[in-house]
C-alpha cells in the first residue's frame, strides 16, 4: 500500500459539502411545503369569499324581486300608461307617483335601498324618488335601461351610475300587455359590504377598487372627490372612507398591476405588533351588469391562525434543520481531526509512509500468511557524514517513493527506523517474495540520486509461519538482512540458501 502522508481534507470537505447540499435541499423542501400549504389555505379562503359574494348577490336579487312584487302594483302601471296616452296630465301623474312612493322609499332606505326611480319606454328618466327633480323627463345614458327596454326582461347586476356604484335590479313594466317603461331598485355597496363582513364575523374587510377610466366616464365630476387612487394600482380608485381598511397593503408596500383582470391572492405578514399577524388579501374581479369587468373586490382576511401554524411548523423545521446541519458538520470535522491526528501518529513525518506503529496496527492477525521484506540502505551513515543529514533525508524520501511506486495496494510499507524499511507482502510464497525483493533492489540500484549518485540496498526475506508473532517474523527477516550485509551487501537473502544473492546477483527469481 502506498502510504504517503495523505491529505484527508478533500474527503472531509466533500462530506461537508454533501451535508450542506442535503441541508439546502431540505430547506427548499420545507419552504415549498409551507408555501404550498399556505397557498392552499389562501385558495380555500378565496373560494369561500367568492361564494359569499355570489350568495349575497343572490340575496339582493331575491329581496329586490320581493320588494318589486309588493310596490310595483297595478295602480303604478295604470298611471305610467296614462302618461303616454294623456300627456297633459304628465305633471300631475309625476307628482302622484312621487307622493305614493316617497314614503315607501324612506322606509326601505333604512334597510339599504339606495335608489328608486322610473323610466319611460324610450329609456328617458321619468322620476328619481330618492332625489326628485322637476316634473319633466330627461335623457339618460345608462345602457342597462336600453337593454331592459329591448329584452323586456328584468336585469340584475353591478353598475356605475351618475352618483355612485350600486347593485341594480331593473324591471320592465307592462299594462294590458303593453310595455310602458321600467322601474329600478338599487342597493349601495355599503349594504353588501356590511352583510359580507357580518357573515365573516368581521374576519374580512371588503373594499371596492373601480377602474378609474370607468368612473370618469360614468360618474358626475362632483362625486369623483369621494374617491382616491388605490395604493396597489393607481389605475383603480377606492372610496376615501374605505381606504384606511387597506392599510396593511400600504404598510407592506404591496404594489401590482391589476390589469389584466384575474383572480389572485397575496399572503402578507404584519410584524408591527408584538405578535406576528398574517393576512390573506384576495382580489376578485367585479362583473358589471353588461358582463364586462370593471374593478375588483379587494378582501383582506385576518388569518385565524392556520397560516401562522404552518409558518410556525416551518420555522421549527428550519431551526431543527440548521441544528442538524451544524451538528453534522461539527461531527464530521471532529472525526476528521481525530482521524488526522490518528493518521499523523501512524505516519513517518520524513517519508510520508507508515512508521513502525502504523504498520503493526494494520497487519492482520490470525491465520493470514504474508512475507516480510526487511530493507536497509547500504552505507547510509557515510552519506550523512559526507553530504549532511539534509541530503540523507532526501535519499530516504526517494527510496520510500521508489518502493511505494512498485508495490500493490494491499501491501503494507513502513519506515522501521533510520535507513531501515519493512514491507509486508500479502498472499505470497517465499519465491514470490524474493522476486519482489530483487525487483526493488534493482530499482534502487539503477536510480540516480541527486548529489550522491547511485546507491544500493540489502534485503532480508522471511515468510510468516502459522500463528507466529510479528516480532518473531521481524527478527527472522532481520537475521537474513544481517546475512545480506555480511555477504557483501546489495543483495537479497531469504531463508533458502539457494535464493541468496552473491556478488551483486540474486539467487532468487
Amino acid at each position: 500500500m502506498k502510504q504517503y502522508n495523505k491529505n484527508l481534507w478533500p474527503v472531509t470537505l466533500t462530506k461537508c459539502a454533501l451535508i450542506v447540499l442535503v441541508g439546502v435541499s431540505f430547506y427548499f423542501g420545507i419552504e415549498f411545503y409551507s408555501k404550498m400549504e399556505a397557498d392552499s389555505i389562501s385558495k380555500r379562503t378565496l373560494i369561500t369569499q367568492k361564494r359569499l359574494i355570489s350568495l349575497q348577490e343572490e340575496t339582493f336579487r331575491s329581496e329586490s324581486n320581493i320588494i318589486a312584487s309588493l310596490i310595483f302594483d297595478d295602480d303604478l302601471r295604470k298611471k305610467m300608461y296614462q302618461m303616454e296616452n294623456k300627456p297633459a296630465d304628465y305633471k300631475k301623474i309625476h307628482c302622484d307617483i312621487l307622493e305614493k312612493y316617497r314614503p315607501v322609499y324612506e322606509k326601505l332606505s333604512k334597510y339599504g335601498l339606495r335608489h328608486l326611480q322610473f323610466y319611460l319606454p324610450d329609456g328617458k328618466l321619468f322620476l328619481k324618488v330618492h332625489n326628485p327633480g322637476p316634473c319633466e323627463h330627461r335623457a339618460f345614458s345608462r345602457s342597462s335601461i336600453a337593454v331592459v327596454a329591448k329584452s323586456r326582461k328584468p336585469l340584475y347586476g353591478f353598475e356605475i351610475g351618475e352618483e355612485t356604484e350600486a347593485y341594480r335590479a331593473i324591471y320592465p313594466l307592462f299594462y294590458n300587455g303593453k310595455y310602458i317603461g321600467s322601474a329600478e331598485l338599487s342597493f349601495g355597496f355599503d349594504v353588501l359590504k356590511k352583510a359580507l363582513e357580518d357573515v365573516s364575523k368581521k374576519a374580512c374587510t371588503f373594499v371596492l377598487a373601480i377602474d378609474r377610466n370607468l368612473l370618469k366616464k360614468n360618474i358626475e365630476k362632483k362625486f369623483l372627490s369621494l374617491y382616491e387612487p388605490s395604493f396597489v394600482d393607481s389605475a383603480f380608485m377606492v372610496r376615501k372612507k374605505m381606504s384606511e381598511e387597506l392599510k396593511i397593503l400600504r404598510e407592506t408596500g404591496y404594489h401590482t398591476s391589476l390589469f389584466p383582470y384575474r383572480e389572485f391572492f397575496v399572503i402578507m405578514k404584519d410584524e408591527s405588533k408584538n405578535k406576528t399577524q398574517y393576512y390573506i388579501t384576495s382580489f376578485i374581479p367585479i362583473k358589471l351588469i353588461d358582463g364586462s369587468s370593471g374593478g375588483y373586490y379587494i378582501i383582506v382576511h385576518k388569518d385565524n391562525g392556520a397560516i401562522a401554524q404552518v409558518m410556525s411548523i416551518a420555522n421549527i423545521a428550519y431551526y431543527a434543520l440548521a441544528l442538524l446541519v451544524f451538528v453534522s458538520l461539527s461531527l464530521t470535522i471532529m472525526v476528521h481531526i481525530y482521524r488526522f491526528k490518528a493518521h499523523a501518529a501512524d505516519i513517518d513525518p520524513l517519508t510520508g509512509i507508515f512508521n513502525r506503529r502504523g504498520c503493526l496496527k494494520r497487519l492482520k492477525n490470525g491465520e493470514s500468511r504474508y512475507a516480510l521484506l526487511y530493507i536497509d540502505i547500504d552505507h547510509f551513515k557515510q552519506i550523512n557524514d559526507e553530504y549532511g543529514h539534509e541530503t540523507g533525508d532526501a535519499v530516504l524520501r526517494e527510496v520510500a517513493h521508489i518502493i511505494s511506486s512498485h508495490i500493490r495496494k494491499e501491501d503494507i510499507f513502513c519506515r522501521h527506523g533510520g535507513e531501515e524499511f519493512l514491507l509486508f507482502l500479502a498472499n505470497v510464497n517465499e519465491d514470490q517474495a524474493a522476486a519482489v525483493a530483487e525487483k526493488l533492489r534493482r530499482h534502487i540500484q539503477i536510480h540516480r540520486f541527486e548529489k550522491v549518485g547511485n546507491l544500493t540496498a540489502s534485503v532480508g526475506v522471511a515468510i510468516r509461519e502459522r500463528n507466529e508473532s510479528t516480532e518473531s517474523l521481524i527478527a527472522r527477516a532481520d537475521k537474513n538482512l544481517y546475512k545480506a550485509k555480511n555477504g557483501g551487501r546489495n543483495r537479497v537473502v531469504s531463508e533458502r540458501a539457494e535464493n541468496q544473492s552473491k556478488n551483486g546477483r540474486s539467487g532468487g527469481i
